[in-house]
């Protein structure tokens, strides 16, 4: 599979494989991503964050780096896997084809998973497998590779298996955790077997030194920006209450390793676990440029449980300061940090709990797009005089139809369509409906929010009728606050840069976190991933 891929990209660009030996170059480049981090959240806490010199996490950043203070995303579904592939791409969603994380597969009937790959099997534990099969972009560890003729080594680490897989491209070594067994695992796409090193970091004990531990806040609560005003409207993991401490389970089972990627201790152990990839697989050992990814996954989960304005989000933030200022301590004395190039972005933004948006003061709305559509569905089949649905699948915001139906009984597509359009314009939360038609054939590029839509879209993968939101709605009951939307309190991520030759300053133009795959190929010296549509930042390139 790796080897067809790099057929195809050779033969498309035209790359020439040479060397990239360290002549001016960082040794390693780390590119740390932080799930639902939005924008302004690191600013916002920054009084709160370590400022020892030896001990600098996030402020090494703040107070050394590089900071592009006004980065969006130019895609509307901001989601994980659309954000982490759109990092590792400098590409659209309409170019990389993650629409999002999940998608209607027409040909095949089903859901697809992002990361889905029935052609490859799980390695380290049982259950579904994962590679970047359906990434179809090159990304910057791709060229990284490619340049070097192969010595580069790439490797992948997060809590989530898309997180991992969609940064460490179609040559890295991705690595995830599973929750049912708390193991660090990859698929076949990479390995046959466990590295051995990876077996012995799940045999360490690590994964269960958090055994009824509990998660209590760090400082007094008159110190925190936030407060406990959201909690009444927090929907916790099973086994937490609302309100701190949260407690972990004595006994190690799925239930303990599910709860601790909902604490600061799901990031904890993703950072020892990068650590030992440094050691073992020796990055930035030698006069090639090594690149790592690192996901840090628990910001989202407990975003999504606690809400953006909780105390739980503030103080996973504060702890995962420190976990980051353990990680350059401890790259600065195995490479030294001048040596190694460290950018930081998220993969999409946050909206607080609608609910309480409301009780504040401010917009805010739940609602249930696939149950209102499910009730249409038989309406729908009346219209139309046939019996089944004509609605295949609903996963907001794309809504899919059924070709096999609407074929076998001889109805015009346009007709369904416009008729599913019609309904779900004028379903509770909905901005608009558009059809794939305009999607692909009207250029929507003026309107800034349109734009985004028109930019998410891939023929044979987004729906066909794509669903715009209202600011400040949730269009499902799945958790107390998410994201998603093309408006800026999800677009908004920070894209910062600390380590080899960066020099603070702040900038405040428009930039896009697909500015950061050029930009490290820039760095580099070496050829652009083949669909990037991202600009170099210059001042990170000297």
């Amino acid at each position: 599979m790796k080897n067809k891929f790099a057929l195809w990209i050779s033969a498309g660009l035209g790359i020439l494989f040479t060397s990239t030996a360290l002549a001016n170059k960082p040794k390693l480049i780390v590119q740390i991503t932080i799930d639902q981090l939005r924008g302004d959240l690191l600013q916002r806490y920054e009084s709160n964050f370590v400022e020892s010199r030896n001990k600098l996490g996030f402020n090494r950043f703040l107070k050394n780096g590089t900071l592009y203070t006004n980065s969006h995303y130019r895609h509307a579904s901001t989601l994980t896997a659309v954000g982490h592939a759109t990092l590792a791409t400098g590409a659209l969603p309409s170019q990389h084809g993650l629409v999002a994380n999940n998608w209607f597969d027409v040909e095949a009937n089903s859901r697809m998973y992002c990361v889905a790959d029935a052609d490859t099997s799980l390695v380290g534990a049982e259950g579904y497998s994962a590679s970047p099969a359906n990434l179809t972009a090159s990304t910057f560890s791709d060229q990284l590779y490619l340049a070097s003729s192969g010595k580069a080594k790439v490797v992948s680490v997060s809590i989530k298996d898309r997180g991992a897989v969609l940064t460490g491209g179609h040559f890295g070594k991705s690595f995830w955790f599973d929750k049912k067994t708390g193991n660090m695992v990859t698929s076949t796409y990479y390995y046959d077997e466990l590295p051995e090193w990876v077996s012995s970091f799940n045999s360490s004990g690590a994964k269960d030194q958090y055994l009824g531990q509990s998660w209590a806040l760090s400082l007094n609560e008159d110190k925190y920006h936030n407060d406990s005003g959201n909690r009444l409207y927090q929907i916790p993991p099973k086994g937490f209450g609302k309100g701190f401490p949260h407690t972990m389970p004595k006994d190690a089972s799925p239930r303990y390793y599910d709860l601790l990627t909902n604490t600061p201790f799901g990031d904890k152990l993703t950072m020892e676990f990068a650590k030992a990839a440094v050691t073992n697989e020796k990055l930035g050992d030698d006069d090639v440029t090594d690149y790592l990814a690192i996901s840090f996954s628990v910001n989202d989960y407990v975003g999504h449980k606690f809400g953006p304005n909780s105390l739980e989000a503030e103080d996973n933030l504060l702890a995962l300061d420190k976990t980051i200022a353990e990680l350059f301590k401890f790259l600065d004395k195995k490479i030294g940090m001048e040596n190694v190039l460290v950018a930081l972005s998220a993969d999409h933004g946050v909206d607080a709990i609608p609910e309480y948006k409301k009780s504040i003061g401010f917009n805010g709305f739940r609602g249930n797009a696939s149950q209102e559509l499910e009730e249409f569905n038989s309406t729908l089949s009346e219209k139309f005089g046939v019996e089944g649905k004509l609605i295949e699948e609903v996963i907001p915001p794309n809504l899919y139809l059924n070709h096999s139906l609407i074929k076998a009984k001889n109805l015009d597509y346009g007709d369904v369509a416009k008729a599913v359009q019609s309904f779900a314009s004028k379903l509770n939360g909905v901005s608009r409906a558009l059809t794939s038609e305009a999607l692909s054939t009207t250029n929507l590029q003026f309107d800034p929010v349109l734009s985004r839509v028109q930019n998410n879209y891939m023929q044979g993968r987004s729906g066909d009728i794509v669903l715009l939101q209202n600011p400040s709605t949730m269009l499902g009951n799945y958790s107390a606050a998410t994201h998603g939307s093309p408006y800026r309190y999800d677009t908004h991520v920070p894209l910062y840069f600390t380590g080899w030759r960066v020099t603070p300053r702040r900038e405040a133009r428009l930039t896009s976190p697909e500015d950061l795959a050029v930009t490290l190929s820039a760095v580099m010296s070496i050829g652009y991933p083949d669909k990037a549509t991202g600009k170099v930042l210059e001042e990170i390139v000297k």
